[in-house]
């Protein structure tokens, strides 16, 4: 018996692989099927677990398809479906292959079924292509870990063998919530009734609590905003840039609003935040998502963060740049594959420009707190020494030392977080203050 949840888990995924492979994020390709289709909503959760999976081995099942067709093209639906396919014969799931099989043709047009039935026949004999001999040992490390080869020789020369590989394998990294006491009573605590699941909600720190059970335990309590979902190391880039109550603060690349939230908690709602974002799309979604937290004191401004204009100056300036994101390739596996050095040092030249223009805003015995999920030196340390040697009226403080580990190439006051390491996201933490004149 064809089992139907199954079908339509295949059905919204091959949709979403299809959204991806012309742009889109996994998670709102995923969203926009669903949201299309009211039968496909249950397997929305499971769907999205299934692109993630099968955006991150592309390259094991790009080769698997190229090697059963060698020099054929494909439209971008049929590649989708064919990856689909190679990712669910060679996963060790719950479901036979014969059901697989079987899911996979009722998903199929006409057209595409004789290359699929090809394509199946080749998966079940054949299995996964190996790791080849004459490959590099780059090439063969990117293929066992699903990672360009660049990045493979990246993490090896700057982190060295050990640690790279430990880089290139991490597992997806926990989930964790904030507790929001701008909902909460000004409590950081559990709310009284959700105590009693405080199994699944492990204290990481004041009001972080890392997720091991469930989401839906917590779904009311979100649409409340007594909880966001927040990233440890996001939140603590927050608490290191140290705003207090009656700060003036600038928050730069502000949307979707996690940092404006956390930052309006530490500040108890008092103060002003003015939260810059260059996307009225993004925007709107900031504005949706402080409204649920119960942020009074942020007022948005659609603007380029690299040219600002302003006439003011801040207590606290927050650069949280646009970067390669190499520290959250486990969430967003689509991006491993679009990275090159090239972009790496197209986001570095972004990054020192919104850091200079940030700092003609901070007044004298202000900071700026500077933040990336990326793990490379050229989008952090590289930007931090290109900057402060400008720069000899700022200078980087100790931040964070009970956590993650020190910044690279003498910049110790910084602080790395590393996936495999930290159970976090990738990240790279900096606060400059402004000595007085």
């Amino acid at each position: 018996m064809l089992d139907s949840k199954l079908v339509d888990r295949l059905r919204l995924a091959r949709e979403a692989l299809l959204l991806v492979s012309q742009g889109k994020s996994e998670r709102s390709a995923v969203s926009r099927i669903a949201s299309s289709d009211p039968q496909l909503r249950h397997e929305k959760s499971s769907a999205l677990a299934l692109v993630i999976d099968t955006v991150t081995k592309l390259d094991l099942l790009d080769r698997t398809v190229q090697t059963t067709f060698p020099g054929s093209q494909f439209d971008k639906r049929s590649l989708a479906l064919f990856r689909l396919a190679a990712h669910m014969i060679f996963a060790d799931n719950t479901n036979s292959k014969a059901d697989v099989i079987r899911a996979l043709r009722k998903i199929s047009s006409g057209l595409e079924s004789p290359r699929l039935e090809h394509l199946l026949g080749h998966l079940v004999a054949s299995g996964p292509p190996n790791a080849s001999s004459g490959m590099s040992e780059t090439e063969r490390v990117g293929l066992l870990t699903h990672n360009p080869p660049w990045w493979v020789s990246y993490c090896f020369y700057h982190f060295g063998r050990v640690t790279g590989l430990k880089i290139l394998s991490s597992p997806a990294r926990p989930r964790y919530v904030r507790v929001n006491p701008l909902r909460n009573r000004g409590r950081i605590r559990l709310p009284l009734e959700l105590r009693k699941n405080s199994g699944q909600l492990v204290e990481a720190d004041s009001g972080i609590h890392l997720l091991t059970g469930s989401p839906s335990i917590l779904a009311k309590y979100f649409e409340k905003g007594l909880f966001q979902v927040q990233d440890f190391a996001s939140f603590l880039a927050v608490k290191a840039a140290d705003p207090a109550p009656g700060d003036d603060v600038l928050d730069l690349c502000a949307a979707p609003g996690g940092k404006t939230a956390t930052l309006a908690q530490l500040m108890k709602n008092r103060g002003r935040i003015i939260s810059v974002d260059y996307s009225r799309n993004r925007m709107a979604s900031w504005r949706s998502e402080t409204e649920r937290l119960g942020v009074k004191i942020a007022s948005p401004l659609i603007g380029d963060a690299s040219n600002l204009g302003l006439n003011s100056d801040f207590d606290l300036v927050i650069v949280d740049p646009p970067c390669t994101g190499t520290g959250i390739l486990d969430r967003n596996p689509r991006m491993k594959w679009h990275l090159s050095p090239k972009l790496v040092q197209k986001f570095s030249l972004l990054q020192s420009r919104m850091l200079e223009e940030s700092s003609q805003y901070v007044r004298p015995g202000g900071r700026v707190l500077y933040c990336t999920c990326s793990l490379t030196l050229e989008e952090n340390e590289l930007v931090l020494s290109k900057f402060l040697s400008a720069h000899v009226d700022f200078e980087a403080r100790p931040i964070l030392e009970d956590f993650g580990s020190p910044g690279l190439q003498g910049q110790n006051n910084c602080r790395r977080f590393y996936p495999h390491r930290d159970r976090t996201a990738g990240y790279f933490i900096a606060r400059l203050e402004r000595t007085q004149s």
